[in-house]
């Protein structure tokens, strides 16, 4: 049984969704394939298993919004599929040996190789902090290059690969259906390193590079040197997954040279199907305009995360499609931060309730239909090349339903308690797979209460000493005095709850 948030809502109240539904047969999962340019039905080369491979990060920085948007995508596809009772493989490999990293190393004094094993681990910290689950296999080619040798040498010995000047390059010519992913014609499909003096073709690219000075190189039968980057993920995916897999994603900007490279080298080795399905996830836009250092609208990871909590992040991204483009700009960012404020806010009062008539839900209809159809509804958008952008436009219905039996006079609260548990299990599944709103609801309405006081330099201890006077005034009958305070509060934006039982709360007005 899957538990809420993948790991439960970290207190005593656990939703779990239903059960594993499994791959069901009457109503295939349908995903877009860049290869055919349409949605196709989503069928698995083994039933209950998927093997699926997204190109990982060339580690020489902090990551950045883009590193997020490709990890919390695929991360979410990966639940989705083991959420539908899957077992799924998951390959995620960091490229630790690049130009860029040399360069880095360059500039910092130090061995590209612990530059790579420093911003790795960052990487590993950032994608944490995100939500963003391990893939099964996180490869780093520095530790493989046994397994890329191996698979250079297989294709010198297909005849799809020759040796010129110690540099191994792939035959272009050789593989007729080259350009077939991109859909390039024949003179827009020179290699990024085109031309090139030991060449046969422009369209040829390196499998093998010969060794520099100062850079990471190891011995191997055409010299001492280092992979080229296309053959890295070729050989990985071969390594872990098998010849073909089920999935193979990456961002739309590595389609054309690194995918169609991917394919050629793969299909020329093992003469099959590289991969049965390409998934390409947009691009990051700030403020409509391609992130860029160069037009320093750059965004590192922990930059967003030191003003938005990871919720607000996966929010945002998901409330586009996979293949579209996401506009990462700060009016985005702070719709998403309130909404997700005020459910959370909905969930703490939600939790509250059902702290007071504990008990596990029925499964039956609760006579609220935007709570009976969400399960079906997140199962039907899922279905449909996982839109995450569909799901959560779901979402405001749904909490304004929950409001209204939070709000309602005339029904009790055992009968709240039993409509409210339906809702959380079948929230549960959403967040599971989503991974949002899936923490303690408490915590989080606490930790954006902790955010804005802090970054609007407010003392605490102020407003709470306002709440004691307040509550002194109210006790001496001076509710001019106590109205005062409150709209002194409402100013900076606290907003005082009364609560029903006795006791005053203040939140922040979303």
């Amino acid at each position: 049984m899957l538990k809420a948030g993948m790991g439960g809502f970290r207190n005593k109240y656990k939703f779990a969704s239903n059960s594993q539904i499994g791959p069901r047969e009457d109503k295939p999962m349908k995903i877009y394939n860049s290869l055919t340019r349409g949605k196709e039905d989503f069928n698995q080369l083994t039933p209950g298993e998927v093997k699926m491979y997204a190109c990982g990060i060339t580690v020489y920085d902090d990551c950045h919004i883009g590193h997020a948007m490709q990890a919390i995508f695929f991360d979410v596809i990966r639940r989705y599929l083991e959420y539908l009772g899957n077992k799924v493989t998951y390959v995620r490999n960091y490229t630790d040996v690049d130009d860029k990293i040399i360069a880095k190393g360059i500039e910092l004094g130090c061995n590209p190789l612990e530059v790579s094993s420093r911003y790795i681990a960052e990487s590993e910290k950032d994608m944490a902090a995100l939500k963003v689950r391990p893939a099964t296999h996180q490869p780093k080619v520095s530790d493989n290059i046994q397994a890329i040798q191996d698979f250079i040498s297989g294709l010198l010995n297909k005849g799809a690969a020759y040796i010129s000047n110690g540099e191994v390059f792939f035959d272009v010519p050789k593989f007729k259906p080259y350009g077939r992913l991109s859909g390039r014609k024949t003179d827009e499909l020179l290699s990024e390193d085109a031309p090139g003096a030991n060449k046969r073709s422009p369209h040829d690219f390196t499998l093998w590079k010969p060794a520099k000075p100062g850079e990471p190189a190891w011995d191997s039968p055409w010299g001492r040197g280092r992979p080229g980057w296309h053959i890295e993920c070729s050989a990985l995916a071969n390594k872990f997954l098998g010849k073909t897999l089920d999935i193979h994603g990456g961002g739309l900007d590595i389609i054309f040279p690194h995918h169609e490279n991917e394919i050629a080298q793969s299909e020329a080795l093992n003469s099959c199907k590289f991969a049965n399905y390409w998934i390409h996830n947009g691009l990051v836009m700030v403020d409509n305009r391609k992130m860029s250092k160069s037009l320093k609208n750059f965004y590192t990871i922990k930059e967003a995360l030191a003003k938005y909590q990871a919720d607000v992040i996966r929010y945002m991204i998901l409330s586009f499609s996979v293949s579209s483009n996401v506009n990462f700009s700060e009016d985005n960012l702070s719709a998403a931060n309130k909404r997700v404020y005020l459910y959370y806010q909905i969930l703490q009062q939600v939790d509250e309730l059902l702290s007071r008539h504990p008990g596990e839900a029925s499964g039956k209809p609760t006579g609220v239909p935007a709570i009976d159809s969400f399960k079906n509804d997140f199962t039907g958008a899922m279905d449909d090349f996982f839109n995450t952008a569909k799901v959560i436009s779901t979402l405001p219905a749904l909490f304004r339903a929950v409001q209204e039996v939070l709000l309602a006079k005339r029904t009790s609260e055992g009968e709240k308690a039993g409509i409210l548990r339906q809702f959380r299990q079948n929230l549960g599944a959403m967040s599971g797979v989503l991974g949002m709103l899936d923490e303690t609801a408490a915590d989080y309405t606490g930790e954006f209460k902790s955010r804005y006081i802090r970054n609007n330099k407010i003392d605490i201890s102020f407003i709470e000493a306002r709440i004691e006077e307040r509550a002194a005034a109210r006790g001496a009958g001076d509710y001019i005095k106590a109205d005062a305070i409150r709209k002194e509060l409402t100013q900076l934006n606290i907003l005082i709850q009364d609560k029903p039982g006795g006791g005053t709360d203040w939140a922040i007005s979303a």
